[in-house]
């Protein structure tokens, strides 16, 4: 699993934001390809935010889709906090 901030993976992944709302978390899949490749989870673990790659339900938070879609290899992204000096030095 990689860790980046949400800004590196706005750019890694190109988010789209939500045509209606203009938020880049949809709180619901209503709509959504559940087998897409662009479909991304966000999901809270103890107070972390991670984007899970394709549908899941459980710890939610809400979905969002990318131009650029997630490949075999993706499993998971950890958006660390902006406090944080540099996501390649987290373990």
């Amino acid at each position: 699993m990689r860790q980046m901030t949400e800004d590196q993976f706005d750019e890694a992944f190109d988010v789209v934001p939500d045509p209606v709302t203009g938020d880049t978390v949809r709180p619901t899949d209503q709509g959504l390809d559940r087998a897409s490749r662009y479909l991304w989870t966000v999901v809270d673990a103890d107070g972390d935010l991670y984007a899970l790659s394709g549908w899941h339900y459980v710890n939610r938070v809400g979905y969002v889709i990318t131009q650029q879609p997630w490949d075999e290899d993706t499993e998971a992204e950890w958006f660390i906090g902006p406090e944080a000096d540099d996501p390649e030095d987290q373990s």
